[in-house]
């Protein structure tokens, strides 16, 4: 199975071992009868979209909860 994720604060090692974490997962999920072939390539094929960046997400700065009294 090819790499399917990058996760940049990982180094190269770590990511490989992630990698081969999730690939026994599956095959474990496979074997049990959890997922199914097509499930696997379902979900490889599904397009993945970044998350909205923290900063670009102003009004988790807001202090909307707790306004001071006019």
């Amino acid at each position: 199975m090819p790499a399917f994720f990058e996760a940049k604060s990982l180094t190269p090692e770590e990511q490989k071992k992630l990698a081969a974490e999730v690939e026994e997962r599956i095959a474990a999920k496979l074997e049990d009868g959890t997922l199914e072939e097509r499930d696997v390539r379902g979900i490889a094929e599904m397009r993945l979209r970044p998350l909205p960046d923290i900063q670009d997400v102003q009004n988790v700065y807001e202090n909307h909860l707790f306004k001071a009294e006019p």
